[in-house]
């Protein structure tokens, strides 16, 4: 008899996980996911949807250059580290690639997230350091002396792309996702890139809105 409930027991475990093996799956595994982010979406989680006038044909405000383009953003995050004094962070590596020929991103940071509702549900912040191919100083299409030719090559520089005043940015991020099942998530997530002038007086900055579709890793 014991015999007998032992090896169904065994069965059992073999065929799927226990509550406690899936929630030890959805905390501690290490993650891939990708995303499709609305690049320049002029939003901030902490206020409401900033509103500008309407400007005249040809003018353009600062930082806006590049808004409502699409990007595509991979992420790697790995398990959860055992680092109380630094509250169990996970370390992220991000790849945001503009689709429209805009600025692209790649950062490097650590997140940190809380679970509700038995681990169905989940908020997460994160801080991370980023370098882009995009512009520092936008060429000056108005210096005297330029021929035509540069000149409106630089006007167009000017109209359809931001200069963020450093190479390297800091990347606050912030997301809430919903799990559909112990390996899949749905996040819904925020990205803002600049530098809050610490390397220049020039920092525009970028807000990117979107959502990911994330795979927990392992068995």
């Amino acid at each position: 008899m014991k015999t007998g409930l032992m090896r169904l027991l065994g069965a059992t475990m073999l065929l799927g996980p226990t509550p406690a093996m899936a929630q030890d799956l959805v905390t501690h595994a290490p993650e891939v996911a990708i995303g499709v982010l609305r690049h320049g979406a002029n939003f901030h989680p902490l206020g409401s949807q900033l509103t500008f006038p309407t400007l005249p044909p040809g003018q353009v405000y600062e930082g806006m250059e590049e808004d409502g383009t699409t990007d595509v953003q991979l992420v790697y995050r790995t398990k959860m580290l055992p680092i109380r004094w630094a509250l169990k962070p996970r370390l992220t590596a991000k790849v945001q690639v503009s689709t429209a020929g805009k600025t692209s991103f790649a950062s490097l940071g650590a997140e940190w997230r809380q679970h509700a509702f038995k681990g169905r549900v989940y908020a997460q912040v994160g801080i991370g350091v980023t370098i882009h191919d995009g512009y520092r100083y936008l060429p000056n299409p108005f210096l005297p002396g330029l021929d035509s030719a540069e000149a409106w090559r630089r006007y167009e520089i000017y109209q359809t792309r931001t200069g963020f005043g450093s190479r390297v940015l800091f990347n606050p991020n912030a997301s809430i996702g919903v799990r559909i099942d112990r390996r899949w998530a749905v996040e819904a997530t925020w990205e803002h890139f600049s530098h809050r002038q610490l390397f220049s007086d020039v920092n525009p900055g970028i807000d990117n809105v979107g959502i990911r579709l994330v795979r927990a890793l392992g068995r």
